[in-house]
């Protein structure tokens, strides 16, 4: 399988009566891409906004965000999502870089996040370093409610889909800027340390256009993360790994640059966490490190999801791994609680000696008020987040009168950094 990803730099969005792209400038119909994104009405409301990079903006409550592509064959962009079911992985597709397309609904909650443009909240977050393309819309049926989030915001999800493969269809017609090459090839004679990436996926999470429910950990092939089969939407924001995340997962693209050079890149397995069983858990981990057996692997990154249940399969799994022989690195965030009032990870071991922590997401952080908010603030002290509170004994509401907020930073989207792309993770420079 060879991917090919033809890359266009956007420098700026502006809205006009078609959508095309040029010089760097995305320009976009409104009316075309409401349309786009809401197929079957079952949205109402729908406008679109922009915000960039330093901008006195924030946006919530954000249910994920994706990087506009398209197929030059005609495929569809998210197989079994967007359109047919479709092999994926190998060929080309063009991407617009630097922006992403983001939804926001009228209610929030759960997994739902918040993305400052600027300020303390846009350093913790690489979502404020992007030009971001959101659309703010109501769910059409009246049961939408903070209780019914799962229900709901499928409707947000396509629409993010389906508004970025509209947009990727503006450059079809010209040359990428330039290229990113990924392929597998074999370098067994150099005798390098064979990796494995394992990553653990919500149970939300769509990987094929379903949920993700899977019994046994799946072998995939790299290049079909980065081609779209895994559509984002977490547990909770700061690891929420929307499809931004995994449509530029950093980890992958690193082991991906060392393959041939000092590793021998093998594949990687998804897992998902949040069983409640023990004995799930257990065939959970056995079947992880099997497949890394039988690949041969004698190094592995696993990378969590998350963090309360996650725990028990992730330091379980780095346990087995490593007396497997298996030499395994984690990379988790740390979750003590505001003010470490509440228990830090749920299971440790001396076994596991080798984590790269991608730093607090429990830690309070004050937030300035902002000029413009996309979306809606009250929804902060309205609806039901990890992150944020309606009353805190010690540090009030979350929302004060002025606008501005305390909050954890968990409520800060894809802030974690497991998969590498966070400005909390360690980077290479």
């Amino acid at each position: 399988m060879k991917l090919e990803i033809g890359d266009f730099y956007v420098k700026d969005i502006v809205f006009g009566s078609n959508t095309g792209y040029k010089d760097g400038v995305l320009t976009v119909n409104k009316e075309e891409a409401a349309a786009a994104l809401n197929p079957e009405g079952k949205l109402k409301n729908v406008d679109l906004h922009v915000a960039r990079p330093g901008e006195k903006v924030r946006l919530l409550p954000v249910k994920l965000a994706v990087e506009p592509r398209a197929r030059p064959d005609g495929r569809t962009t998210f197989p079994g999502f967007t359109g047919p079911m479709v092999a994926c992985g190998d060929g080309a597709l063009y991407a617009l870089k630097n922006m992403s397309v983001m939804a926001i609904g009228k209610y929030g909650g759960g997994a739902d996040g918040l993305v400052d443009m600027s300020g303390p909240a846009a350093e913790l977050t690489r979502y404020s370093e992007l030009i971001n393309l959101a659309f703010t819309a109501e769910n059409v049926n009246p049961y939408e409610n903070p209780a019914n989030l799962q229900k709901t915001d499928i409707d947000y999800r396509l629409g993010a889909h389906l508004l970025a493969e509209y947009l990727g269809k503006a450059v079809l017609n010209q040359e990428p800027e330039e290229w990113e090459r990924y392929e597998l090839t074999n370098v067994s004679e150099k005798k390098l340390p064979k990796v494995v990436l394992i990553a653990q996926v919500s149970s939300s999470n769509y990987f094929y256009g379903i949920d993700v429910a899977f019994p046994m950990p799946t072998l995939i092939h790299p290049n079909e993360i980065l081609d779209g089969c895994l559509t984002g939407f977490g547990a909770v924001a700061c690891s929420s790994n929307c499809t931004y995340v995994s449509q530029n997962h950093a980890v992958l693209k690193e082991l991906y640059a060392r393959h041939g050079k000092d590793v021998d890149f093998a594949g990687m397995i998804l897992s998902t966490g949040f069983e409640a069983n023990i004995e799930r858990k257990e065939r959970i981990v056995i079947r992880i490190t099997e497949i890394s057996k039988i690949l041969g692997c004698n190094a592995a990154i696993f990378t969590e999801m998350a963090s309360g249940h996650n725990d028990v399969d992730f330091f379980t799994g780095l346990i087995m791994l490593e007396e497997a022989g298996i030499k395994t690195v984690g990379i988790c965030a740390e979750n003590p609680g505001r003010d470490g009032r509440t228990q830090p990870k749920t299971m440790l071991d001396h076994r596991v000696n080798a984590i790269v922590s991608t730093g607090s997401s429990a830690q309070a952080v004050e937030l300035p008020a902002m000029d413009v908010i996309i979306g809606n603030i009250e929804t902060i002290s309205r609806d039901t987040y990890y992150g944020a509170w309606t009353h805190d004994y010690l540090l009030g509401p979350s929302l004060r009168p002025d606008g501005s907020l305390i909050v954890d930073r968990k409520i800060i989207l894809d802030s974690d950094g497991a998969s590498g792309w966070s400005n909390k993770t360690c980077k290479t420079f």
